[in-house]
């Protein structure tokens, strides 16, 4: 049998009363006097549509309800009511209401989702010319400016910035990325090249000869890039298009993508065409042409087909738009793709 020394035993028992003093019973969740029965979780309204309200008040008299919306405040006295939310934007959004009643007040959060009013417009191609593609280059981004073809390829140990004569698919110029880094989605603005990466959190800035100007960071993946009317609009996977500051790379706005049977996610490269936004949906073969205004999908085009004129060889998915605004062009491609397609877009109910 072991012998314990009493300094041991003094030890053992201060110790187990000091651990005695430190549990401390969870004290019980408060429950709430008032209770939202509508809108209820997750509830789904049109853009315009107005929302009924209606507050339950358990033994306690209301004196007020008050109601944020979209910056928007609104009073009410009565526990139903209706709002309006005129914002033209659709998604997800979080309004504030607030319970006033015998000197007190409870707070609530109800999410409301909006919706598009009507499902997108139907829309198919005619393949208008047919140019060589590299299958090497895993399409991220796709730009064209002064007549020239600019790409971001991705995989690490390969991607790469590349110039191209479009009609010949001959590379002019290159700029390989260090083998760490995977290459995304390409924009350009104000004469400079901005470059994502997948998961490193790194934009790459570079000027017209390739030369490396600057490195933004940001948080999450990075998937595709465009410019907007000054800013940069980046997608990471999700249904949201984030609005960029192109000084600071800090996000100041965000878009939220919805058709009318709820959010569209896995939006992936994208490019602005006659002031509206065509985006790559991650392996679907279809792009949708996005409002930027109200985040609402306007059109889907169906490009199904378009795989079957590169059948044969190792390929991926459609991935690439390029919009050359001086002749009216618009050029799509995919990943690892032998050529590079100028299409026409029009209604599928168009004879």
């Amino acid at each position: 049998m072991s012998k314990f020394s009493p300094l041991f035993i003094l030890l053992v028992i201060f110790g187990c009363g000091d651990q005695k003093e430190r549990t401390t019973p969870s004290s019980p969740r408060i429950k709430k006097e008032t209770k939202i029965i509508s809108p209820q979780k997750g509830q789904k309204f049109k853009l315009g549509e107005t929302i009924s309200f209606e507050i339950q008040a358990e033994n306690v008299k209301v004196d007020s309800v008050s109601i944020e919306m979209n910056d928007k405040s609104e009073t009410h006295k009565q526990l139903t009511f209706e709002a309006a939310y005129d914002s033209p934007r659709v998604g997800v959004f979080r309004t504030k209401v607030t319970v006033f009643f015998n000197g007190k007040k409870e707070t609530h959060y109800p999410k409301v989702t909006f919706l598009p009013t009507e499902a997108p417009q139907e829309y198919t191609y005619e393949i208008i010319n047919t140019y060589s593609h590299d299958t090497n280059d895993y399409t991220q981004g796709l730009l064209i400016d002064n007549g020239f073809l600019f790409e971001s390829s991705g995989r690490k140990g390969r991607s790469t910035l590349e110039k191209k004569n479009i009609k010949t698919g001959e590379t002019l110029a290159q700029f390989n990325l260090p083998n760490e880094f995977f290459g995304e989605g390409l924009a350009l603005l104000n004469d400079q090249f901005y470059q994502l990466t997948y998961t490193s959190g790194a934009c790459f800035v570079y000027n017209k000869a390739f030369e490396k100007e600057n490195t933004f960071s940001y948080e999450g993946e990075g998937w595709g890039l465009c410019t907007y009317e000054g800013k940069l609009l980046m997608t990471n996977g999700s249904e949201k298009i984030l609005v960029r500051n192109p000084e600071t790379f800090s996000v100041v706005d965000e878009l939220q993508v919805y058709d009318t049977n709820g959010k569209v996610t896995y939006l992936n490269e994208l490019e602005i065409i006659d002031g509206l936004i065509y985006v790559n949906v991650y392996q679907k073969n279809y792009i949708l042409v996005v409002d930027p205004n109200s985040g609402a999908v306007l059109r889907k085009i169906n490009l199904e087909g378009l795989l079957e004129e590169v059948k044969g060889g190792k390929i991926d998915v459609l991935n690439g738009i390029a919009y050359d605004p001086e002749n009216d062009k618009t050029f799509v491609t995919g990943k690892l793709w032998p050529k590079l397609f100028e299409l026409k877009f029009k209604p599928k109910n168009e004879s």
